[in-house]
């Protein structure tokens, strides 16, 4: 059984789909869980990233705060999944994102992939 509930933000090392590890905790949104496995969505800050606002993978948070701290969007086509998460950093004391920016990216994600 998953600790984790969709609509958390964690702040984590998580390979990429290219299969590359990041070098440094990035934050990610959960968009799904289930028994034994959770997806994940990269989570970057709007600021400076105008342009790449404008591109179909990438979805901006009305409200992100909780759980995020500055401006962001998630990109669509970075979705993992994590079979036995371990343990990661929750943010914002496990506040979730609102429901309204959370069904947003879940249909979007549908029509994306």
């Amino acid at each position: 059984m998953s600790n984790y509930t969709a609509g958390q933000g964690i702040l984590a090392k998580i390979r990429f789909r290219d299969g590359k590890m990041p070098l440094y905790d990035r934050t990610y949104l959960i968009v799904e869980t289930g028994d034994n496995f959770i997806k994940v969505l990269n989570v970057s800050s709007s600021e400076g990233k105008e342009s790449k606002l404008q591109m179909k993978s990438n979805e901006p948070l009305s409200q992100y705060e909780p759980p995020f701290k500055k401006p962001s969007f998630v990109k669509l086509d970075s979705l993992v999944r994590i079979d036995n998460p371990p343990s990661y950093k929750i943010l914002h004391n496990g506040d979730l994102l609102n429901n309204a920016d959370l069904s947003n990216i879940i249909t979007k994600l549908k029509e994306y992939n």
